[in-house]
């Protein structure tokens, strides 16, 4: 039986046409090596996470640089993962799409210990330290260093997480709900909603499986996709990432082919009533 990582309809979903995806659409913005690994699309050695693969096979992702009125008009959701500091016009900007109606998931590390072989003062490498603060003191909230260094768990809805040195967030206003471990809040902002997390270690391979894709010990790629879920409007069940020998997505491989030969009949019998 093949192991699929979402039910067979997302799957199915997967080679449709762009005008025709149903799959909820994230913006993305990013300090992390996420979209192209480290050292960039042109250097064979340089690969983005696992769990980032995982979240495109659900989401439509559309990274963006600059988050103005153009780049955030007409969009419901952005994922904000520990962002190179951003400028004041943007952090204006952000609060008020939010305020307006807009959702973001933000991961914002206080400690971040992210490895790195970029050297010291490369623009590519990850913010070590969360750069919100603005933002953050804009909604009463404040990000605190972490208690625990090192792995920390804990569940959400059931499922492991494992995060690495997380923070701690603390509130001081009735829109801001901090959840017990003090590592996540969620703020319901004028019209909109956002979920804060003071780890962004958590989207790393080695947190979430330190013995190895094959062996995860956590479920934190499937935790991050019900968070944009959740914030979409999309709730759907999950299964863990796995990964056998041989490459990533061994046990996905086949269900992606069954995808795509589902998908291509379906194209063939479309055309087929047209005609």
């Amino acid at each position: 039986m093949l192991a699929v990582l979402v039910s067979l309809p997302l799957l199915l979903t997967a080679n449709a046409p762009p005008d025709h995806d149903p799959r909820p659409a994230v913006m993305l913005m990013t300090g992390l090596p996420l979209v192209w690994g480290e050292k960039g699309p042109f250097d064979p050695g340089s690969r983005p996470p696992t769990a980032y693969h995982y979240l495109r096979l659900t989401f439509r992702i559309r990274p963006v640089d600059v988050l103005d009125d153009k780049s955030l008009d007409g969009r419901r959701v952005l994922f904000l993962a520990q962002p190179h500091r951003l400028a004041p016009a943007e952090l204006a900007t952000l609060d008020r799409w939010i305020r307006g109606g807009g959702h973001a998931l933000i991961l914002t590390d206080p400690v971040l210990t992210w490895p790195s072989e970029l050297p010291l003062g490369d623009i590519r490498r990850p913010p070590p330290t969360g750069l919100l603060a603005p933002l953050l003191n804009h909604w009463r909230l404040k990000l605190e260093g972490p208690e625990t260094q090192g792995a920390v768990e804990a569940t959400w809805n059931g499922r492991r997480i494992v995060m690495d040195s997380p923070g701690r967030l603390r509130s001081s206003s009735s829109d801001c709900t901090v959840a017990p471990g003090g590592w996540t809040a969620l703020c319901k902002l004028g019209r909109g909603v956002v979920r804060i997390v003071a780890d962004a270690d958590l989207l790393r391979d080695s947190t979430w499986a330190p013995n190895g894709l094959e062996r995860p010990v956590a479920d934190n790629p499937a935790v991050i996709g019900e968070w944009l879920d959740a914030l979409a409007g999309t709730p759907r069940p999950r299964r863990r990432l796995t990964r056998e020998p041989g490459g990533y997505g061994g046990r996905l491989a086949p269900a992606l082919l069954l995808a795509g030969a589902a998908a291509g009949i379906g194209l063939l019998w479309r055309r087929r009533r047209k005609r």
